[in-house]
């Protein structure tokens, strides 16, 4: 899948000032989950490909790298909350498919 040529999809350096992160230490694997997500987001809304990156979907890139980031440690969908034992990571973020679903292609099989 090819990644947007468009402006203003979120760079690494965006994505970290977004998330206060100061340190280069995961830059690699926050370059590849930002480019996951935005290779996700233009299949299945390809008039995004081209086109400047809409306020909403930059949000929502953010989101989900930040997603899959965090999924790295937790690899089975399951985190450990310091005094509340653990929490699972559901499979699918509301927030995130609110914020995509008015650029979304409907998928028909």
């Amino acid at each position: 899948m090819p990644l947007p040529t468009g402006p203003n999809w979120p760079d690494l350096d965006q994505y970290k000032d977004w998330a206060r992160i100061s340190d280069t230490r995961d830059d690699e694997a926050i370059d590849g989950a930002l480019s996951a997500v935005q290779e996700a987001i233009v299949a299945r809304a390809p008039t995004l490909l081209t086109v400047a990156c809409p306020t909403d979907v930059q949000y929502a890139v953010m989101l989900w790298t930040n997603r899959l980031l965090s999924r790295r440690n937790s690899p089975d969908g399951i985190v450990g909350v310091a005094d509340l034992g653990v929490a699972t990571i559901s499979k699918r973020d509301g927030d995130v498919f609110q914020l995509l679903s008015p650029w979304l292609e409907p998928v028909i099989a």
